[in-house]
This record gives structure tokens, C-alpha cells and sequence, in this order.
């Protein structure tokens, strides 16, 4: 072999090597070469924190894993930029679908999912019905229209100055606050008494019921076919919606009857007039799943 020849094969060696440590630096990086646009692409992923382990994890119908036994999660990652169809099973329970889109050098967080059944969600709802409600010490004199609280059977006070008239509605004390849920056709929507004793009308559509999530920072508003989540506090994990925002969680043709909220605070249980029960997300991320149970 000549001095020119073995002068190339070093040369060419030393490319390989350069180039081929430069791909894997990329690589490691998290780029991809697409095909499709001819570029180097940063690959983004997703995570999925759910509330047991063994959970299969189907991307695009294909099984890539399970949800770790110690932290309950799978982590996904050098995913080109595009829609995913990805799909969570484990035997016993109802799957949830998402379709997810990833973005480049960014991580989709579906950490809100949980499987359930038909016995969870049944033992729940019993033992919710078994919960005595508290007694309500509030009412609204129908003479002036003010708010007051009974301390007994002879002695009352007065808690609000501005006077209400409205026909059709409910009084709940929910974290110490005070509100009026009203279906009343002249004065929709649900109030709430402030410090001065006034009322400030915080939703605008007729309203049944409220419910309160234990972690006291959201606020089911049901209405006779739909059910929206007022955020009363900042949250503190995503999707870190601020304090007032709403979401339109579920809007069906049937009368909704009861609604709970489950213990993961990012679930409600609600009942249909028809005998249907239904499981809904609260985090659309991925499409809001609403499960008839």
C-alpha cells in the first residue's frame, strides 16, 4: 500500500469519525434528520403521570411501554414534531384515547390520566350519597330580600346589605364563602356575597348546583345540561390556568342530576337525569375523555 493511499484512508477514517461523532451528538441532543423537509429537526416527547403502575402505553396502536411501578409514570422521548394517537390500557379498566401534539424541544405533559371501573366509580358514588349534608344556617328573608344567618331559634343576623329577588335558586356555603346558584330566567348564574356585603355575579348562565373541589381551587358550576370549572386560585401545576379562568368541561341533551368530584380533583362524577354515569377529565390536554360508565 502507497504513502497516497494510506495518506487517504486516514483522511477518510478521521471524516467518518468526525461526522459520525457529530450525528451522535445531535442524536443525543435530540435532533432527527426528517426526510420529509430535508432539515435537522429538534424531536420533542411526552410524559404520562397516571395513577397506577402497569399501565400500557400504545403510540400510533403500537405498544412502547408501561407506567413505572415506583412513580406510576412513562416518559417518551425524540419524537418528531406531529400528531400522536396515544392510547392507555390496563385490564380491569376503561382506556382512555389522546391525540396529542408534539412540539419541537418541548415535552406534552399528560399527567392528570386515571383509569378506572365500573366498581370504583360505583363505591364512590355510594359513599358520597352516605355523606350527611351539613345543615344550612343561611337564608334569604323573602320580605327584604337581605341574607341572614340563624344562631337560634329566637336570635338571627344579618349578613348581607344589599337585597336580592330572585324566585328560582339555591344557597351554598363552600370554603366560607357565600353563593346563590339561580335558575331564575330575570337573574341567571351564580353570586357571590363580597366583604361589603354585596353580591358579585361571577357566572351569567343558569345554574343548579355548586360543588367545590377538596383542594378548594375550583369551582363545579352545573347547570341543568352543562357543567363548567371556574378556577377561584392560581394553579400550581399544568396547565397553571390563573385564577377566573372557565372551561366548558361537558354540554349533553340529557338533564344532569348530581355531579361529584372525584378524589383526584382533576375528575368530576355526574349522574343524568336518564341513569347514565358519566367520568369526565377536567385537563383537556390530549382531548377531554368523558367516559359513560
Amino acid at each position: 500500500m502507497g504513502k497516497k493511499t494510506k495518506t487517504t484512508i486516514l483522511i477518510a477514517s478521521f471524516l467518518a469519525f468526525f461526522v459520525l461523532s457529530w450525528l451522535i451528538v445531535l442524536y443525543a441532543f435530540g435532533y432527527y434528520f426528517d426526510l420529509k423537509s430535508f432539515d435537522w429537526i429538534k424531536t420533542g416527547g411526552f410524559l404520562v403521570k397516571a395513577g397506577s403502575n402497569d399501565i400500557q402505553v400504545f403510540i400510533n396502536d403500537h405498544l412502547k411501554g408501561k407506567t413505572s411501578f415506583l412513580s406510576a409514570s412513562f416518559v417518551k422521548n425524540k419524537l418528531l414534531p406531529e400528531s400522536y394517537w396515544i392510547r392507555l390500557e390496563k385490564e380491569g379498566n376503561l382506556p382512555l384515547n389522546k391525540n396529542i401534539e408534539i412540539k419541537s424541544g418541548e415535552a406534552t405533559l399528560l399527567i392528570h390520566v386515571y383509569l378506572t371501573n365500573r366498581e370504583e366509580i360505583e363505591d364512590f358514588i355510594i359513599n358520597e350519597l352516605n355523606r350527611k349534608a351539613e345543615e344550612l344556617s343561611y337564608f334569604i328573608d323573602k320580605r327584604d330580600g337581605l341574607l341572614y344567618k340563624k344562631i337560634n331559634d329566637q336570635k338571627t343576623e344579618k349578613i348581607s346589605s344589599e337585597p336580592v329577588y330572585i324566585k328560582d335558586f339555591g344557597l351554598k356555603v363552600l370554603d366560607g364563602n357565600i353563593y346563590i346558584a339561580s335558575k331564575d330566567t330575570q337573574a341567571p348564574g351564580v353570586f357571590l356575597l363580597n366583604s361589603d356585603g354585596k353580591w358579585e355575579q361571577i357566572y351569567e348562565e343558569a345554574t343548579s348546583n355548586l360543588t367545590l373541589s377538596s383542594d378548594k381551587k375550583k369551582l363545579a358550576i352545573v347547570g341543568p345540561n352543562e357543567i363548567n370549572v371556574l378556577w377561584l386560585k392560581d394553579e400550581s401545576e399544568f396547565p397553571y390556568f390563573k385564577k377566573n379562568h372557565k372551561e366548558l368541561i361537558s354540554r349533553i341533551s340529557e338533564k344532569i342530576d348530581k355531579v361529584y368530584w372525584f378524589k383526584t380533583d382533576w375528575h368530576l362524577i355526574y349522574l343524568t337525569e336518564n341513569g347514565e354515569t358519566h367520568f369526565v377529565e377536567i385537563d383537556p390536554t390530549g382531548n377531554r375523555n368523558d367516559l359513560v360508565i
